[in-house]
């Protein structure tokens, strides 16, 4: 069995550009049939038998389009914003005859391997890669293999390609300042991984609104957007002797775990303390209290990362990112300072 050529292996056979080889094994216009028959054939020379991305060849389509998580499968039943995403994305490539098939991790070398695969196997036709960090070298596998790629969040480092993101600076910065107008200046951050670009941003609108109101003490702790990260941060928070008035966190399950630590330390959110979240998920108002937080379209956001791919797959001329605005919802977690 002979090894499968990379996009590059297969360009410098055929005596082509990398881009031209792309289009073939995407089927897109732009390649002469003479040209277009030159890399069929070094590739049906040389790939594995049977192999997909030939099979893709004959068909001029899969029909699937990728979509990269870096959390495991159990995290994901509970993960509400990956479901929201999730139900945006799916009504649109669904729409289109496309099918979703999703890659997880249990770790950072998995999360690597399974852009890898992906990036290798020829099944999908597009990927959508949910969570990125700042000078993501997972991307590169499928930019080196002329997959074509939406990412959710700024790629910070790759500016040429396509995503959608939410206002993550301007809704940090926003939750921040409504803290502050309430009385609160000891406020804590619980935040997402330290590399993610949306964690990133929201901790610049976090530090942004502190110096803007003069309050030169601040306080992170990171995490992985779970409830149990927040309800950690409480915890590790109070041990060591800092008690926030004030908690604004990255994601609403991360709020709800530090309503929870909170309590159990004999703090009410809404009454002694305020508590604010990111995303509004479907259970945000019910939770106990309801929770304030800051609302980002999520399931809008999927749908447009659906016409996004599918646009790229297309050459149609698509704007390089979109990012949708944040709003303040204001619910009973939140109440004037105390002090």
């Amino acid at each position: 069995m002979q090894k499968k050529l990379t996009i590059k292996e297969i360009a410098d056979l055929a005596g082509v550009s990398k881009a031209t080889v792309s289009r073939v094994l995407n089927a897109k216009p732009g390649v002469s049939p003479t040209t277009r028959r030159k890399v069929e054939e070094v590739i049906k020379a040389h790939s594995y038998a049977p192999n997909l991305v030939a099979r893709g060849l004959s068909l001029r389509r899969t029909g699937i389009i990728g979509l990269v998580v870096a959390h495991t499968a159990g995290r994901l039943s509970s993960h509400l914003f990956f479901l929201e995403f999730l139900r945006g994305i799916s009504r649109v490539l669904e729409g289109e005859g496309f099918r979703l098939i999703l890659a997880t991790a249990d770790s950072e070398e998995d999360y690597e391997s399974s852009c890898r695969n992906m990036a290798h196997e020829g099944l999908t036709e597009g990927v959508v890669v949910l969570g990125v960090r700042k000078n993501d070298k997972r991307l590169r596998h499928f930019l080196q293999n002329g997959v074509p790629l939406v990412t959710v969040g700024n790629p910070l480092g790759y500016p040429g390609v396509s995503f959608v993101d939410a206002d993550n600076y301007g809704g940090a910065r926003m939750a921040t300042e409504y803290l502050i107008g309430l009385g609160h200046e000891r406020i804590l951050f619980i935040n997402g991984p330290k590399a993610h670009t949306g964690s990133l941003a929201r901790e610049h609108g976090y530090k942004a609104a502190l110096v803007a109101h003069g309050i030169k003490e601040h306080h992170i702790m990171y995490g992985d957007f779970s409830f149990e990260s927040g309800y950690r941060a409480i915890k590790e928070s109070l041990n060591r002797g800092y008690q926030p008035s004030g908690v604004f966190a990255a994601s609403d399950l991360a709020a709800m775990g530090a309503i929870i630590a909170l309590k159990e330390a004999g703090i009410r959110a809404g009454k002694d303390a305020s508590v604010i979240g990111f995303d509004d998920i479907p259970y945000a108002s019910f939770f106990d209290p309801p929770l304030t937080t800051v609302r980002q379209p999520i399931s809008e956001m999927g749908e447009e990362a659906g016409w996004l791919i599918l646009q790229v797959l297309r050459g149609v001329a698509a704007p390089l990112g979109k990012i949708f605005p944040t709003t303040l919802v204001v619910r009973g977690s939140t109440v004037p300072s105390r002090a």
